[in-house]
């Protein structure tokens, strides 16, 4: 039972942004497309996703348009409509949860699910797994996702990515290491460039290499615990990393468009950054202890401040230190700025003993309450402050490489979910069943 145990299911959803613009306009379907963050400036731009029928031509997520055109000339440039993706986000989870309960959200597009008891045998997670992918068409017709089973979170995750699309692909323990042989170095998560480097000057090129490892070498090329760990899970153990540190910073950044990039317009792009950043810490009942600004130019070395603060979450005291900052920026012409609230720590709580039951709530913390109040209720920017309003359309939500943001988030009400066009109200009863391709390391199942 210990041999065969499968701890974990991870999906990957394929191609997804482009799967969701496939979804929603028919004409898309079967065309090689590139979603782009701006339209408009498309032709110097990059793809943040590509569908399957681009990547056919060889073009990958990251390409710049120009290298995408080249390899695909009739490549279609769809800009990107963050909150839709969001929103699908939300279909899909659902979706999954009628058939397990999700684990961890690791990414819009990637769900890891612990599973539990008889859900852990082969033959139970394998059903599971179909059964995912069957609510998933429920949801859109053309989504399809990769699905990996392994002993634990890394290796399932690995797996997920190594059958696409539609692929379903098992680690079994009693055949771990050797059933990773055949991977590259960098598809392990965590082996960047710079790592990778690390490795390679130890004169590991293979996997093979790499499994063959003491646990005390891997701990020595990795300097620390981290090697320790990875050593453990490619073998197939079991355990969750210790819990993150606490938030200490949180920042936005923005690439200025050309109607932007004069001191006065940047300074209210920046004013919105920095607005934005205090909402979330909010959320997340943090005060900011420290403020952040920099500020890149195209032909001049970008300036850079940091200040610290009293401790403060209300916009109006945050925005009066940012204006202080700004008369020290050269006047150059701006090219992207970056805006981080720093030394972040929890709200302060009340001291019973130094209230007075007679004074009125602070007047700025009544307005900032109302704000997020009416904001929550009827979309974001409903109401601002008046800092912001020539630049209010500037600096959009996006989507992060981590969980997606709530989407009271999003500003930009043009990409809300529409009715889509093609063939809506299916259950996945109704549906085919669904034979992806299937790979374990086992053999066949």
């Amino acid at each position: 039972m210990v041999d065969s145990a499968i701890n974990w299911l991870f999906v990957d959803l394929n191609s997804y942004f482009a799967s969701i613009e496939q979804e929603l306009c028919p004409e898309l379907r079967g065309q090689p497309i590139a979603i782009v963050p701006i339209r408009i400036e498309a032709q110097t731009g990059c793809c943040i996703a590509v569908s399957y029928q681009a990547k056919a031509y060889g073009v990958k997520t990251g390409f710049s348009v120009a290298d995408a055109k080249l390899l695909c000339p009739h490549i279609i440039l769809v800009e990107a409509r963050p909150r839709l993706y969001v929103e699908y986000h939300h279909r899909i989870a659902a979706a999954i949860e009628r058939c397990i309960p999700i684990q961890q959200v690791m990414s819009c597009d990637e769900f890891a699910c612990q599973l539990l008891g008889r859900e852990r045998t082969l033959l139970r997670a394998t059903a599971i797994a179909y059964e995912i992918k069957r609510e998933l068409r429920a949801v859109g017709i053309t989504l399809r996702c990769s699905v990996g089973l392994a002993p634990n979170r890394l290796l399932a995750k690995i797996a997920g990515d190594m059958q696409k699309p539609d692929g379903l692909m098992i680690f079994e323990r009693r055949y771990l290491p050797q059933a990773l042989y055949s991977l590259e170095l960098a598809d392990i998560p965590g082996i960047g460039e710079r790592m990778e480097q690390r490795i390679l000057a130890e004169g590991i090129t293979t996997m093979r290499q790499l499994c063959a490892l003491t646990r005390e070498r891997m701990h020595t090329i990795w300097g620390g615990v981290l090697g320790d760990r990875l050593w453990l899970w490619l073998r197939g153990e079991d355990f969750l990393e210790p819990p993150a540190r606490p938030l200490q910073t949180l920042s936005r950044q923005h690439i200025l468009p050309p109607d932007c990039r004069t001191p006065d317009k940047a300074r209210a792009v920046a004013l919105k950054l920095l607005h934005s950043t205090a909402r979330k810490m909010r959320r997340n009942d943090l005060w900011a202890g420290g403020l952040s600004l920099q500020v890149g130019f195209y032909d001049h070395v970008a300036f850079s401040c940091n200040v610290r603060i009293e401790l403060c979450d209300d916009p109006y005291t945050l925005q009066e230190h940012l204006i202080a900052v700004w008369p020290r920026v050269p006047a150059y012409t701006p090219s992207d700025l970056s805006v981080a609230l720093t030394h972040l720590d929890l709200a302060p709580s009340p001291d019973l003993f130094g209230i007075d039951p007679f004074n009125e709530p602070n007047a700025k913390q009544r307005v900032v309450t109302a704000l997020d109040t009416i904001n929550a209720r009827y979309g974001l920017n409903t109401v601002y402050l008046g800092s912001i309003h020539q630049v209010r359309k500037e600096a959009p939500t996006r989507i992060p490489f981590g969980p997606p943001p709530p989407l009271e988030e999003f500003d930009d009400t043009a990409d809300k979910l529409r009715t889509p066009r093609g063939p809506r109200g299916i259950r996945a009863s109704d549906l085919p069943r669904v034979q992806p391709k299937t790979s374990t390391s086992g053999g066949s199942i």
